[in-house]
C-alpha cells in the first residue's frame, strides 16, 4: 500500500475519532427521540477519552429505538461523506470519485484444478473437526460462540454437503484483501468457485500451482493499491463478472494512519458502486471488540456466567478491579456489549462501528447508498473470533491471550479462524433465510463476560504476565 497524502484520505484532515464524535453528534441531533439517552460530549477531546464507555451506549439506544435501521443508514452515508478522494492537484468526494469511469487492470489465471469441493478440518482441542456439527456443539458448550452460529454450523451439514464436502462450482467470489491473516481465500478456492484475488500481494506461488484447488484463480498482474486505485479495482470487479452476479468478500486491513477507516471506505465506496445485478452477496467480519448488539438471549448468558463465577473472581469484582458497569449496556431486553478496547484506537472503532455494523445494517435493508432505487442486498456479517493475528502484535495482548482462559475466554489461531468464519459466510450464502448482521457471533467469551473488557483485559494481561515474565521486558522495549 502506497502510503501518501494521495488517494481515499479523511476529509480536511479530520482525526478519526474527531470524525466518530462528529458523525456520532449529526445522528443524536437527527434522531435526538431515539437518541436521548445518550450524553455525548461537546468537546472531541472529552469524546476521545470516553468512547469506550459510549459507544455501547449510543449502540443500545439505536437497537432499542424503531428507528434502528434508519440511524444505520444515516451513520454509514455520514462516514462516507467524510471520505474524499485526492489527486496530485484536486479532490473528490469518494462518491464522486468512484462515478468516474477507470480501466480495468489485466488480469492473470491459473488453469482449473479437479472440482472436489471443499472438505472442512478446523483444529480444535487438539484434534480435527470434520463435521460441522459436532464443531458447533463442542464449540457451543466451551462459550465460544453464540447458539445461531452453532446451529449454522449444523446447516451447512445437514443442507449444503454432499459426503463432507462444498461445492460452490456455479459462483464467482471476489475477495478484497485476499491474503488477510483472517480471509479464507484458499478455502473458497477449494470450493470449485472462481475467485478473483485482489491483495497488495499476488498469490503465493503455491497456490497458484497447485493440483488440489477445484476453482480457477484470477489475479491482477503487478500490484494493485485499494486506496489509490479503488476505480481501477471497481472496473476489474466488472470485469471479472462478466456479466453474472458475484460474491464480494471485504476483507483488507491494515494498521496506523487510519488505515483501517481508510481501507474499510474504500470497499464500501466499490460496492456502493457496482451495478446492482452483479452484487449476490456481501461479507465481511465484524470484530468482536466493538459494540456488538445483544438480545435476551445474550443477556441472559451475561447474567449466567455472572451468576457461576468463581469466588476469586468475585471478589476481585468486588474491588472494583474487573472494572464498573457489567459486560453490557442494557435498555430493557436488548444491550450491547462493553468490549471496546482502548489501546485499539478510534480509527479500529470507527472503522468496525460505523463502516462494517452500520454499513453493513444498511445494505441488508436499504440497499446501497450511492444507487438509485436501491433494493436490500444479502448481507454475512458475523463477528469473528480473537485471533493472534499479526495485527494483534503487542505485549499486552500477548499476555492477555495467556491470562484469557482464566476468564473462561478462548482465543484462535489465524487458521481456526479462516476454517471457521469461511464456513459461517457460506452457510450465509446458501441458506434460503436471509442472514440478518451480527446474529452470528464467534466471540470466544467476551460477549458473555460480564465485565468490561477494557478493564477485564487488564486483569487478563496481569496473569499472563505473571505466566510469562518475559513479556514485561517486550512491553519495556515496545
Amino acid at each position: 500500500m502506497i502510503d501518501s497524502q494521495t488517494g481515499i484520505q479523511l476529509d480536511s484532515g479530520k482525526s478519526a475519532s474527531g470524525m466518530l464524535h462528529s458523525v456520532l453528534r449529526q445522528a443524536v441531533e437527527a434522531y435526538p427521540q431515539a437518541l436521548n439517552s445518550v450524553q455525548l460530549p461537546a468537546s472531541a477531546a472529552a469524546f476521545r477519552r470516553a468512547y469506550i464507555d459510549l459507544l455501547p451506549e449510543f449502540e443500545t439506544a439505536r437497537i432499542a429505538s424503531k428507528q434502528r435501521s434508519s440511524i444505520a443508514g444515516a451513520l454509514a452515508r455520514a462516514l462516507e461523506d467524510q471520505l474524499i478522494y485526492r489527486s496530485s492537484d484536486h479532490s473528490l468526494s469518494l462518491a464522486e470519485y468512484m462515478n468516474q469511469t477507470a480501466g480495468a487492470l489485466p488480469l492473470e489465471h491459473s488453469p482449473p484444478g479437479t472440482p472436489t469441493g471443499w472438505q472442512p478440518a478446523v483444529p480444535y482441542r487438539g484434534r480435527t473437526w470434520n463435521s460441522t456439527s459436532a464443531l458447533g456443539e463442542v464449540l457451543l458448550q466451551d462459550g465460544v460462540l453464540t447458539p445461531s452460529a452453532s446451529a449454522a454450523l449444523a446447516w451447512l451439514e445437514n443442507h449444503a454437503m454432499t459426503n463432507g464436502r462444498i461445492s460452490l462450482a456455479d459462483r464467482k467470489i471476489v475477495v478484497i484483501g485476499a491474503n488477510a491473516e483472517m480471509a479464507p481465500t484458499r478455502y473458497l478456492l477449494a470450493t470449485g468457485a472462481d475467485v478473483l484475488w485482489l491483495g497488495l500481494a499476488p498469490p503465493p506461488p503455491a497456490l497458484v500451482s497447485s493440483t488440489t484447488p477445484g476453482g480457477r484463480l484470477s489475479w491482477i498482474r503487478g500490484n494493485a493499491d485499494l486506496l489509490n486505485q479503488p476505480g481501477e479495482i471497481l472496473a476489474t470487479i466488472i470485469d471479472f463478472a462478466d456479466g453474472e452476479p458475484v460474491d464480494l468478500c471485504l476483507f483488507a486491513y491494515a494498521p496506523g494512519q487510519a488505515r483501517e477507516l481508510r481501507l474499510t471506505g474504500a470497499m464500501n465506496g466499490i460496492v456502493n458502486a457496482l451495478p446492482p445485478a452483479l452484487i449476490r452477496s456481501v461479507t465481511m467480519l465484524l470484530s468482536p471488540t466493538t459494540a456488538t448488539p445483544l438480545g435476551r438471549e445474550d443477556l441472559e448468558a451475561i447474567d449466567a456466567r455472572r451468576s457461576n463465577r468463581p469466588a476469586w473472581e468475585a471478589l476481585l469484582d468486588s474491588l472494583h478491579l474487573l472494572g464498573r458497569g457489567g459486560g453490557c449496556a442494557r435498555q430493557n431486553d436488548v444491550g450491547a456489549t462493553r468490549t471496546v478496547v482502548g489501546i485499539q484506537g478510534a480509527s479500529y472503532q470507527a472503522a468496525q462501528y460505523l463502516g462494517k455494523l452500520m454499513m453493513a445494517e444498511c445494505w441488508a435493508t436499504q440497499g446501497q447508498t450511492r444507487v438509485a432505487d436501491p433494493v436490500p442486498l444479502r448481507v454475512s456479517a458475523n463477528t469473528a473470533a480473537i485471533t493472534r493475528t499479526r495485527s494483534m502484535s503487542h505485549p499486552v495482548f500477548d499476555a492477555a491471550f495467556g491470562g484469557a482462559g482464566a476468564l473462561q475466554v478462548e482465543t484462535f489461531t489465524p487458521e481456526q479462524s479462516r476454517c471457521v468464519n469461511g464456513l459461517l459466510a457460506i452457510h450465509d450464502w446458501l441458506n434460503p433465510v436471509v442472514p440478518q448482521p451480527a446474529s452470528i457471533n464467534v466471540h470466544g467469551g467476551i460477549h458473555s463476560l460480564p465485565y468490561p473488557l477494557n478493564t477485564a483485559l487488564r486483569t487478563a494481561a496481569l496473569i499472563g504476565f505473571l505466566k510469562s515474565p518475559g513479556l514485561l521486558l517486550k512491553l519495556v522495549r515496545h
